[in-house]
């Protein structure tokens, strides 16, 4: 089992506050694990599924009497103890009208896996609205992900391996830093499945045809919403093809964190995302060998896996390098080429790199990168496996990223 915990940026905001916090996130992000391993409190209360209560810190460990509950909850508030509620969206439904009634001496920690049951709480018509910090959890940061990982293994898997293991509930797979890709597709084949199903589940929704057929179309690379709208009705999800009627789903994935989108340079659209990108890559694989269903031979596999992951560390890379200039994550692209990232914050152009990560680029390439971003202001940043030695750009690879971007703080 895993022996590192990857230390997230999300504590450290966690723990400034003193206020009543809210902690939430789809199913799997690591709110438990945040909670228990870097927040500070006197009693945990995790809320079955099924029903009942279980304890740690407080004078039972079982309890099935809501009303029980409430009188403990009530007394260890008065007492002034912090009170961590786990799942608390499976508390029966006046239990926000409850909690403006509770002593205000001790401290709440609420974490839910319902967007729906959220958006209610900091919604302007809440009973507790205003009582709660808020703190949203989702896939681990770029950076402390790789900072985590960069530590057990060489740089240069720690940060193909980053991509994918930014899904909390995979670091378990780590073995003294000894994992592969294939490996962790073995043991999470079912898991994300089930778990693709779990967030609907947690929404009072079922995963509809519409919802898988959106996943699958965007996992193909279908992200336009004219593709997606064209897929669906192709394989009768929809009865037209309308881009209009695949719009609200998009939206609703996007709320419950199983969708993303990045902003297309200069357009005002959108590049729509799995926001998984192991969940991305078992609908991928299903598509084209039934991956769910059966094994697939190990030599296929890996060929696929060397076609999928460059894609996929391309993607990964904007979003580190976005995390590390304060910006936000890019991307262009026209009939005649694409720029894997460019880094903006506000109407200021920061940064703009190739990822070359499945060969070494050439001077060619090098050419036709400056050529493509003539017209981008800012860091012109070639990252790859090896150095390139060429002053026109900033040569970064996972062996020389830590140094660069400790001379990149110092610079502010």
């Amino acid at each position: 089992m895993v022996t590192t915990v990857i230390q997230r940026e999300e504590a450290a905001l966690g723990r400034k506050t003193k206020n009543n916090l809210l902690v939430y996130g789809r199913r799997k992000v690591g709110k438990t694990f945040l909670v228990k391993e870097f927040l500070e409190y006197d009693i945990y209360v995790l809320i079955k599924r099924g029903g009942g209560y279980h304890i740690e810190g407080g004078p039972l460990r079982t309890l099935d009497s809501y009303h029980q509950f409430q009188e403990l909850l009530s007394a260890w508030l008065a007492e002034g103890k912090c009170v961590a509620i786990d799942e608390f969206q499976r508390l029966p439904k006046d239990f926000l009208d409850i909690l403006q009634t509770l002593p205000t001496k001790g401290r709440l920690i609420l974490t839910g896996s319902s967007f729906r049951l959220v958006k209610e709480v900091i919604s302007p018509k809440s009973p507790v609205l205003g009582l709660f910090s808020e703190l949203k959890i989702s896939l681990l940061q770029p950076l402390d992900i790789f900072n985590g990982l960069n530590r057990m293994m060489e740089p240069t898997l720690a940060f193909e391996l980053s991509t994918y293991l930014r899904d909390p509930w995979l670091v378990q797979y780590l073995d003294d830093g000894k994992i592969s890709l294939e490996d962790v597709l073995f043991f999470s084949r079912e898991a994300i499945q089930s778990l693709t199903g779990e967030v609907f589940l947690e929404e009072e929704r079922r995963l509809s045809m519409v919802y898988e057929g959106i996943i699958r179309s965007l996992a193909r690379g279908h992200w336009k919403l004219a593709e997606v709208a064209n897929l669906l009705y192709s394989r009768k999800v929809l009865d037209k093809p309308d881009p209009h009627l695949v719009r609200p789903y998009l939206l609703n994935m996007e709320d419950m964190d199983l969708i993303t989108r990045t902003k297309i340079y200069g357009k005002k659209e959108f590049m729509y995302r799995i926001r998984s990108p192991i969940m991305e890559l078992g609908f991928l694989l299903d598509e084209r060998y039934d991956f769910f269903s059966q094994n697939m031979p190990s030599k296929v596999l890996r060929k696929e896996l060397s076609n999928i992951i460059p894609r996929q560390v391309e993607r990964f890379t904007g979003e580190f390098f976005a995390q590390v200039y304060g910006g936000r994550y890019e991307y262009f692209y026209s009939p005649q080429m694409d720029i894997d990232f460019i880094i903006t914050r506000g109407k200021n152009t920061l940064a703009c790199g190739e990822v070359k990560w499945g060969k070494m680029p050439n001077i060619a390439d090098i050419d036709l990168f400056l050529e493509r971003t003539r017209h981008i202001k800012g860091d012109k940043i070639i990252f790859s496996k090896k150095i390139i030695k060429d002053d026109r750009v900033i040569s970064l690879t996972p062996d020389n990223l830590v140094e660069w971007m400790a001379s990149f703080e110092e610079l502010g």
